[in-house]
């Protein structure tokens, strides 16, 4: 769904999806016309109105700053954000990298709720000195009411089961155990599902069994942990094959190298899609060329375009030790680098070449519960691009 763009604050940029804006016009409706009305009948429609939009901005301001918190304490650890999100079900905040320490881990995702608990503790405050001071219930009901849903905020957030910031911090416990940080994160994921179902249960038994119409908003929820849970484990699962594959493992050792001047039309393409030394005079490259830049070019152009002017220059090729995780390499050069080359740390000598196609096979999707497929059809279900993923 579209978002609204508000604005950037503290340097992050603020977006609002219409569905909070939608959310909010029904939650001002329904305090202004159904509970306000009870608690005071001689306030008039203005007056409700005010309180009801009051609570629902301060409501609104809860939510974005437990995001900002995460943001912040994220930037503190070298992590940026590129957006905060309101929507339907609450915030997100795009980090651009996962935690690089248990402790960054535990941080970031504890910075959420701790500052829903500082404001739960604020609005608490100030409903106590409204009531020792005669303010009438109507507007003691809105910091009461802000302080338990920010209490709420605070609970929720904390069950140990991801996408939750209960399971960063899960997360965060088993890595310092451990030392096994994918490991640990796929286990959160993991929780996330059977969350997911129990929250699915409740929501349905509400429906069916107590007929309340809240309950199909809980099945929403449901069925949106169930998602980004499933998500979690994708992604948590994948990160662990990369980071137990080292770059060595999957290169092209040593291959073949083309004249500058052969034409593309006379390159063996060849599958997978390789990474081709490109030489002049001597056996030193002066260039790479990837086959799938050949294939991407119509035919008749492959037939007057020679490889010296399609090749990339050694310089501009991203390069990685054969023996550090390939989950570090991609993290360094970006999720689908065009070539890789890979450099044997004691001779210093690139020894091999890779391209996306000589990984693809580790982003085969993991079954429901992360573990690798079984089935030969299982090749064709691939994660189209895998991205590191934060709090």
């Amino acid at each position: 769904m579209h978002s609204i763009p508000i604005g950037r604050f503290l340097g992050i940029p603020l977006r609002v999806s219409w569905s909070v804006v939608f959310a909010a016009v029904g939650g001002a409706a329904v305090l202004a016309l159904g509970v306000l009305p009870r608690l005071n009948e001689e306030l008039g429609v203005a007056g409700r109105l005010a309180l009801a939009l009051t609570a629902v901005a301060l409501f609104l301001f809860s939510i974005v700053a437990h995001e900002f918190g995460h943001a912040l304490t994220a930037r503190r650890h070298g992590i940026s954000t590129s957006s905060i999100r309101l929507w339907i079900f609450g915030g997100v905040a795009a980090l651009s990298a996962p935690a690089r320490s248990p402790a960054a881990e535990f941080q970031i995702a504890i910075a959420g709720p701790a500052v829903n608990a500082v404001l739960a503790l604020l609005f608490a405050g100030v409903s106590a000195s409204f009531s020792a001071l005669g303010v009438p219930d109507s507007i003691v009901l809105i910091p009461s009411g802000l302080a338990l849903v920010n209490l709420l905020l605070v609970v929720t957030n904390l069950v140990p089961a991801a996408p939750l910031d209960g399971g960063r911090v899960l997360t965060s416990v088993l890595w310092a155990r451990t030392g096994r940080p994918e490991w640990a994160r796929l286990q959160s994921a993991r929780a996330g599902l059977v969350l997911a179902v129990v929250v699915f249960g409740f929501g349905a038994y509400e429906v069916f069994r107590w007929g309340r119409p809240s309950g199909i908003y809980t099945v929403a929820i449901a069925i949106f942990l169930g998602m980004a849970a499933r998500n979690e484990v994708d992604t948590a699962a994948i990160r662990r094959r990369l980071s137990a594959t080292t770059v060595g493992e999957i290169l092209a050792r040593y291959p073949g190298a083309i004249p500058d001047r052969m034409l593309l039309a006379d390159v063996d393409l060849g599958l997978p899609n390789r990474s081709l030394p490109v030489h002049r005079w001597t056996h030193e490259p002066i260039g790479y060329l990837s086959t799938a830049t050949i294939r991407a070019m119509p035919p008749p152009e492959r037939s007057w375009t020679t490889a010296g002017a399609t090749m990339t220059p050694p310089e501009m090729v991203p390069r990685a030790w054969t023996n550090e995780p390939l989950l570090d390499a991609l993290e360094r050069h970006g999720s689908d680098p065009p070539q890789l080359l890979g450099v044997h740390p004691g001779s210093l000598q690139v020894v091999g070449t890779a391209t996306p196609d000589q990984f693809r096979h580790l982003l085969v999707r993991p079954d429901l519960w992360g573990n690798d497929r079984r089935s030969g059809s299982a090749a064709a279900d691939r994660v189209g691009a895998w991205a590191p993923t934060g709090p």
